[in-house]
């Protein structure tokens, strides 16, 4: 092997020394992607879960407004009768 044959193979081996410096690199790369990707689904998982709660706790406080919106009519409903009653007591004149 002469001069020129060990010139190649001394820039081969640097070409294979860079392509291994980039494939670990790259590896790197990945594994700091799969965990950037793994806190991402964590973090989605929670948001999911604290949706759900926020859901049924808004549920739960619409049914009691519901109530509450009830109860009202119902209050209005026995203050009008209870009005009428004293409109005809008054009426009767005792």
């Amino acid at each position: 092997m002469g001069t020129a044959g060990l010139a190649d193979f001394d820039l081969l081996e640097k070409k294979i020394r860079k392509a291994a410096k980039y494939i670990e690199q790259l590896q790197a790369e990945k594994k700091q992607a799969e965990d950037i990707n793994n806190e991402l689904k964590e973090e989605l998982d929670s948001l999911y879960i604290d949706n759900e709660g926020l859901t049924k706790e808004l549920k739960h406080l619409k049914k009691e407004k519901n109530k509450e919106n009830d109860l009202e009519k119902t209050r209005e409903e026995l203050n009008n009768k209870i009005e009428e009653m004293l409109a005809k007591l008054e009426e009767l004149d005792i």
